[in-house]
């Protein structure tokens, strides 16, 4: 019986080694698409990531060829099937859903490749926070005083309040007492978006994502796990899928935690999004949430305890994103329209510290006062337009309600392509927080190998709110740097200290660059114009900077630009750029600044006939001058300038993705706010793998 037994062991076995290495075995596996690795940021997005035509404007030889994102859904399903033991199951006809709702995103105009990130390549930069990701964009400057948790901020020629935030089409606007009126960068989470494209205007950048969709019956798992420096570790738990009826189901969470100074508690977050949804031919319906908490922990520069040091204070705070959305059309093709109603909640308290060397702020410090506060606003959107394959026009009507008012701002697109011609128009209504705009975009491409881009505005003049939830009738900052009161309000007695609302003048704002390209690699030089502003601190890391003498005009602003962007020989690419304002007295906008990254992007399909092989390995220089940041007519501080280099390494293998990076690799020390010590290594490492099944 026992010979029996080992006979049948033994052909078993003989049958799966010969059945994993016969040719007919190997032909009866599921073919996988060569070009599986994700792509960069550099490269241009031609087909959504979930099925469906987009408008590329423009399209034509100048577009540099970057292997696709992989289709994790084509990979084969099980060891089973990988070794040829079984035969392949019959896919239904149904397993492909029609694709789910999406928002409208604009058409992306420049010279080069688009900066158009789908999912794959969201994550293939590196970046962990949406502030990471945007600080490689030109004519933008991060500033943070950390990794992980960190406080941080995004400027646009020095305007905080000129980059802004789009989620399927609802705008994300500041909530967050403490900040004042800064846009909530990092309150949208990058484990729930799908694809992201960068606006760049003449002067303000809008940052439009759409969220993560499915769109295949077959259930879709993912998990990602990091770990690394100043005890840093990072979770993601992915779930999706469409059912038989059109029913879709979506899940997914990530969680991380940070202790960047052993003497002080550390700090964590946890970012959740969900959404259920019904198909019914064009017709989509879905209900969807996203939560981000964050609690942090006293937040200080590093180094040795002698060196003085700043304190951005305790914080936890909840921000709840809703909205329902009924839709019919597609955005990207044909007549669409959309209705989304949605709701925004935020909830700051002040974290009490578990650490007995830190001293509590004083209960007359402001940033301790706005902690404990709750905000709550509505907004509606109502948009629809039409979209051919060279053009596209839309309508949106915006409605805002919150802090006791109503707000109504029309907006519309239009976009096209003609031959070597192609522009965008946009314009939009004023509201309680941001100038009415119009704004225009245009290419133009003589030659195959020359093209010139040009985008101009024109803002209008008024008074507007740093919050929209806390209308104020107190003092408001004119253009000409005086206080000026408006209103007699014993609850708003506190605007003589703080300014709550600020005027700005009309104002023009011009961009033009001019490109050739070589081969494919395109070299491109222009320059910036900017108007005179208001210009708002960045009240949350100081409450310094939340007084009214922090608040300043400054006047117009100039600046000259040098890009190199795409492929320079076989799988080494670059993409470079450097920007040079006129002046060195500038706020929040160092006179010089530079980021060059150079890559090698390959999937060795010599080797790997069947791209189950991927790497990205990449080596990154950045430098900035020093930054000013005024506290008030007469003070200002200083954060130095520095270099900084970053190693990155991704290993793709099938739907495992293993993730290396190591940011300071000089070990500086260096801060890009005055006080705050950044780190002088941090290195970061995981995976990410994908399932189908």
């Amino acid at each position: 019986m026992t010979l029996r037994r080992a006979r049948l062991l033994l052909v078993l076995g003989l049958g799966a080694i010969a059945g994993a290495v016969l040719p007919d075995a190997a032909r009866a596996q599921v073919p996988v698409k060569r070009d599986t690795l994700a792509r960069r940021d550099t490269a241009k997005t031609r087909v959504d990531t979930a099925g469906g035509k987009r408008i590329s404007i423009p399209a034509g030889p100048d577009t540099i060829k970057v292997p696709t994102p992989p289709r994790a859904d084509s990979m084969i399903r099980n060891d089973s099937i990988i070794k040829g033991i079984v035969p392949l199951p019959v896919v239904k006809a149904d397993t492909i859903k029609a694709p789910w709702s999406r928002a409208e995103l604009p058409v992306i105009i420049d010279i080069g490749p688009q900066r158009i990130y789908d999912r794959a390549s969201l994550f293939a930069t590196g970046a962990l926070t949406l502030s990471d990701m945007l600080a490689r964009v030109p004519g933008l400057t991060e500033y943070t005083t950390g990794f992980l948790a960190a406080p941080a901020l995004i400027a646009s020629a020095g305007d905080f309040r000129r980059v802004r935030i789009f989620l399927d089409g609802v705008e994300l606007d500041p909530m967050d007492r403490r900040a004042r009126g800064v846009a909530p960068i990092n309150d949208l989470p990058l484990q729930t978006l799908e694809e992201v494209r960068i606006e760049r205007g003449s002067d303000e950048v809008r940052v439009h994502a759409r969220s993560w969709r499915v769109d295949r019956t077959v259930p879709f798992t993912r998990a990602d796990i990091f770990t690394g420096d100043q005890s840093s570790n990072l979770y993601r738990a992915f779930f999706g899928r469409r059912y038989e009826h059109g029913e879709t189901m979506q899940f997914s969470a990530e969680q991380f935690n940070t202790q960047p100074d052993s003497r002080l508690a550390s700090s964590d977050g946890l970012s959740l999004m969900g959404r259920l949804g019904l198909t019914r031919g064009p017709w989509n319906a879905d209900a969807t949430a996203f939560r981000t908490s964050t609690n942090r922990a006293p937040w200080v520069g590093t180094g040795d305890s002698f060196e003085t040091r700043d304190t951005v204070p305790q914080l936890a705070a909840d921000r709840t994103t809703a909205y329902l959305r009924l839709a019919n059309g597609d955005p990207e093709l044909g007549k669409w329209f959309q209705a989304i109603a949605s709701s925004h909640s935020y909830h700051g308290r002040l974290r009490k510290s578990t650490s007995v060397l830190l001293t509590p702020a004083a209960s007359s410090d402001s940033l301790v006062a706005l902690s404990d506060s709750s905000e709550y606003e509505s907004q509606y959107v109502f948009t629809g337009g039409v979209a051919t394959r060279t053009a596209q026009v839309s309508a949106t009507e915006r409605i805002r309600a919150g802090g006791h008012r109503t707000s109504h701002a029309m907006s519309a697109r239009a976009a096209a392509q003609m031959g070597r011609l192609s522009g965008a128009l946009f314009a939009e209504g004023s509201t309680y927080l941001s100038p009415g705009r119009a704004e225009a975009t245009v290419r133009a491409a003589p030659l195959d190998r020359v093209a010139v881009v040009a985008s101009a505005s024109r803002t209008s003049a008024g008074d507007f709110d740093r919050l929209f939830t806390e209308p104020r009738s107190g003092v408001v900052l004119d253009e000409s740097g005086q206080f000026v009161p408006t209103g007699q309000n014993a609850i708003l007695a506190r605007d003589t200290a703080e300014v709550t609302r600020y005027s700005l003048p009309a104002r023009s704002n011009l961009r033009v660059e001019v490109g050739v390209r070589l081969r494919d690699l395109w070299l491109a030089g222009g320059v910036l114009k900017r108007g005179p502003t208001t210009l708002l601190p960045p009240a949350e890391i100081d409450s310094r900077y939340a007084a009214r003498k922090a608040v300043v005009t400054e006047g117009e602003a100039t600046a000259r630009t040098l890009a190199a962007r795409g492929r320079l020989w076989k799988a080494v690419n670059v993409d470079a750029w450097a920007l040079a304002w006129n002046d060195s007295l500038g706020f929040y906008r160092p006179r010089y600044q530079t980021r060059g990254e150079l890559y090698i992007q390959t999937n060795l399909l010599d080797r790997f006939p069947r791209g189950n092989f991927g790497l990205l390995a990449s080596l990154a220089h950045e430098y900035r001058s020093a930054s000013r940041f005024p506290i008030s007519s007469d003070t200002v501080r200083t954060a130095p300038g520095y270099r900084l280099i970053t190693l990155k390494l991704e290993i793709r293998v099938q739907t495992a993705v293993v993730s290396y990076q190591f940011r300071n690799l000089l070990q500086e020390r260096y801060a890009q706010i005055p006080g705050y010590n950044l780190p002088r290594q941090t290195q970061f490492y995981g995976v990410r793998w994908d399932f189908w099944n």
